[in-house]
């Protein structure tokens, strides 16, 4: 297989991303198919968006949120999330776009990066990147998302 190559990602893979995040969501919760062209677009604009592509094919997608800590007093990261398609992982995809975000981290001067998941395989999977427990993720629902109509 060839080395994914891995960049920032362009309002031009809106589409790619948009199909990796319905063939997750649907595995996951298969009467929840909301279109969200449109916020990707928006979210793209933000340029903390890494791809991995293969052969000109988008493989895979990671969000980072940096943000400022008053604990910490400095900058810190969160991995928002990390999508890779079903046939590319356990290839390496998803270890080299973490590899490249804490090297982006590092380089904005984060001192943390933080990931939260409810996967265990996910949580298994960040582990072994050297991620470590700290604390519990709640989450308290504001709304539902909207639906619309593919």
């Amino acid at each position: 297989m060839k080395k994914a190559k891995i960049r920032l990602a362009r309002k031009e893979d809106v589409k790619a991303i948009e199909d990796m995040i319905l063939e997750w969501s649907t595995s996951q919760w298969p009467e929840w198919l909301p279109k969200r062209t449109e916020a990707i677009l928006k979210a793209l604009e933000d340029p903390n968006h890494l791809v991995s592509e293969i052969n000109e094919e988008i493989v895979g997608v990671l969000h980072l949120i940096f943000y400022s800590d008053i604990l910490l007093g400095s900058s810190n990261c969160h991995l928002n999330f990390l999508l890779v398609k079903e046939r590319y992982r356990s290839t390496g995809v998803g270890s080299r776009l973490i590899n490249e975000a804490v090297k982006q981290a590092k380089e904005k001067g984060a001192i943390e990066m933080h990931v939260d998941t409810k996967f265990d395989d996910a949580a298994k999977f960040y582990r072994k990147l050297g991620f470590k427990d700290d604390g519990v993720w709640l989450e308290l629902r504001l709304m539902l998302p909207r639906k619309q109509i593919l």
